[in-house]
């Protein structure tokens, strides 16, 4: 299992994919508002979404797990 972390403390803006998508690198997943401005995560790694677990206008911190791929 790979797993998707959060670069560093802020809030979750938007998900951008869904359970059972499939990414490869450099997909975007989600927005993160950190010291007020927007930030891409994106996936490092190929894989199909497995758990999101985090919903938007959740506060998150640094390394946190934020998305699950198998």
């Amino acid at each position: 299992m790979k797993e998707i972390l959060c670069p560093m403390p802020g809030k979750i803006i938007e998900i951008t994919v869904q359970l059972g998508s499939q990414v490869v690198n450099d997909t975007q997943v989600m927005i993160h508002e950190a010291m007020k401005m927007e930030n891409s995560i994106v996936a490092g790694c190929e894989g199909t979404v497995r758990e999101i677990l985090v919903g938007q206008g959740d506060v998150v911190e640094t390394d946190q797990v934020l998305i699950t791929l198998d």
